[in-house]
């Protein structure tokens, strides 16, 4: 059983870099943009979900935390979206925007401790602190990019008056 969710987790995670991909290729709220982020939230709502059964089945992790985490920031993606669409605010695309970029962070946070499991260390501490510090540089380098650089493709769609 563990093997299956262990699958599961995987191939989610790396469906989830790969529409990633794809979503980045295309325009905002184009036809190929909506079926790509259909598919990333799949994706990324079963390797939240799959990561349930892998980490010390019954008992609570802080993988269990960052699954939970995700859970909640993809659901307010798409309810930013359904929002949007019953008001036509755009302030919700904003919403959308931040939930699924932060989304994609929480990935990459994921894929660097998966990655750093590959290294031996000398005790659990040492490896904890350099994921820490591999954390803190990830995450500063990523929120920059997510405010200040994507931010920037996009604030047109968020500030614009809707047509009359």
């Amino acid at each position: 059983m563990h093997n299956l969710f262990a699958a599961l987790h995987i191939i989610g995670a790396l469906s989830a870099y790969l529409f990633a991909f794809l979503l980045f290729t295309q325009r905002v709220a184009s036809t190929r943009h909506r079926i790509f982020c259909i598919g990333y939230a799949v994706a990324m709502l079963t390797a939240a979900l799959s990561g349930f059964g892998i980490y010390n089945w019954g008992h609570p992790s802080v993988f269990h935390v960052f699954s939970v985490i995700t859970l909640v920031s993809i659901s307010r993606g798409w309810y930013a979206v359904h929002q949007y669409r019953q008001s036509r605010d755009r302030g919700h695309l904003m919403n959308h925007y931040f939930n699924m970029a932060y989304s994609f962070m929480g990935i990459n946070l994921a894929a660097i401790a998966q990655l750093m499991r590959a290294f031996s260390y000398d005790s659990t501490a040492q490896y904890l602190t350099i994921l820490g510090i591999a954390y803190l540089v990830a995450i500063t380098v990523a929120n920059r990019l997510i405010q200040k650089v994507y931010f920037q493709r996009f604030s047109g769609w968020f500030f614009a008056k809707p047509a009359e």
